[in-house]
């Protein structure tokens, strides 16, 4: 089966009745977030704004919907009535869709994802068409799935990063996801972030001349053999961040805002955290503050208009 690249073929491959459903689903969305874009990511539907916003896909006897670990915790007294894991919801076909839920899933993930900014990986794009057009030609020869993540193209194998590239100010890269476990006989492979990059390996160039197609080639071959061995750093368990600057300072005044604080679910307090520590001025910190102050001393989370 030829890979799905636009909403409209995924659809297109169902009979009359679950197009329908996809189409009430996707009017949702569109309704509730008309900024975003729309894309085939995973090989789902799905909606971006500054990050993922909701994936949504069509299975035999449920359809699916993956708004993301932290909108699921955040709703889960709301989704009781449906089979949920980490990052899906499962809707049987037999069920109403719950067009309010996914609005409330879409508004969510919005609020969460205004204040990050996304790299702008095609800025210098314009300078790099040679490379660019090498890379391509190599990537297209082999089975991958090209798919929209992060603000840019990445080539993807059984649902799997395998690569992606970018031009900049001084350099053309190719960045292999699972470099770490490529051989390198090149030597050429490099961390971007010496001790925070786990797996990910850039290969970098000063010119589109120095590409060699066929080393490419190997590499990417390579990769891919990374993932049909599933070879994968498996993640750390992350450490619950912790109030700083402003907000721990204004915490460590209020003893009965700093109760309420520590009262509060490990989601909700890093929904504060994030909100404050995204703010770039003092002065958009210091009226963050005032704003969530209230929130907090009733025990609310930043996001829970969006409850019942």
């Amino acid at each position: 089966m030829a890979a799905i690249t636009n909403v409209e073929q995924y659809i297109a491959r169902f009979d009359d009745k679950k197009q329908a459903i996809l189409q009430e689903v996707r009017t949702t969305i569109v309704r509730t977030v008309p900024e975003a874009a729309e894309t085939i990511c995973y090989q789902m539907p799905t909606f971006r704004y500054k990050g993922n916003l909701i994936h949504f896909a069509l299975y035999k006897k449920h359809l699916g919907i993956y708004p993301g670990p932290e909108a699921i915790d955040h709703f889960k007294e709301e989704l009781t009535p449906y089979k949920t894991s980490k990052g899906a919801i499962q809707i049987p076909l037999d069920q109403k869709i719950p067009h309010a839920l996914i609005e409330k899933l879409v508004r969510y993930n919005m609020e969460r994802l205004q204040y990050k900014s996304t790299p702008d990986w095609k800025r210098y794009h314009a300078q790099w068409g040679d490379a660019i057009e090498k890379v391509q030609r190599v990537l297209n020869e082999l089975p991958l799935d090209r798919e929209f993540k992060w603000g840019s193209d990445v080539y993807t194998f059984g649902g799997r990063n395998v690569a992606s590239y970018g031009g900049f100010k001084n350099h053309f890269a190719i960045w292999f996801y699972n470099g770490v476990f490529l051989k390198d006989k090149d030597n050429v492979l490099i961390a971007a972030s010496e001790g925070k990059t786990k797996a990910l390996r850039q290969w970098r160039f000063q010119s589109a001349e120095e590409i060699d197609p066929i080393k490419i080639k190997t590499y990417l071959q390579e990769a891919i053999q990374t993932v049909i061995d599933k070879k994968e750093i498996k993640p750390e368990k992350s450490i619950p961040r912790q109030p700083s600057g402003l907000l721990k300072e204004t915490l460590a005044k209020d003893t009965y805002l700093q109760r309420a604080f520590d009262k509060l679910s490990p989601g909700k307090q890093k929904e504060y955290i994030e909100y404050i520590d995204t703010a770039k001025l003092e002065q958009t910190k210091t009226a963050r503050i005032e704003k969530i102050m209230p929130l907090i001393k009733e025990g609310k989370g930043l996001h829970d208009k969006y409850k019942r």
